[in-house]
């Protein structure tokens, strides 16, 4: 065998060995994501409260339409 292919060798048994491990943090990093992901929606006291804070005059209706658009494009949703 020559030193090219046993290097190669080295290298793919590597290669192998690291992709159990990132399986296994893929793995646990999708069970957190997927814990994390229990979000709920703003009430609309919540939203008005930001409106208030972020120091601009803008219309109450408006946020809260923009504030349902935002946690629809994020998936968020009652009861989940």
């Amino acid at each position: 065998m020559t030193g090219f292919e046993s290097k190669r060798q080295m290298a793919q048994a590597k290669l192998n060995d690291d992709d159990d491990t990132l399986t296994i943090v893929y793995q646990s990093g999708f069970a957190d994501g997927k814990r994390s992901a229990q979000r709920k929606p703003l009430d609309d006291w919540d939203i008005d409260a930001i409106r208030h804070n972020i120091g601009v005059d803008i219309d109450s209706l408006w946020a809260r339409k923009f504030a349902r658009a935002v946690e629809a494009a994020h998936g968020i949703k009652e009861g989940t």
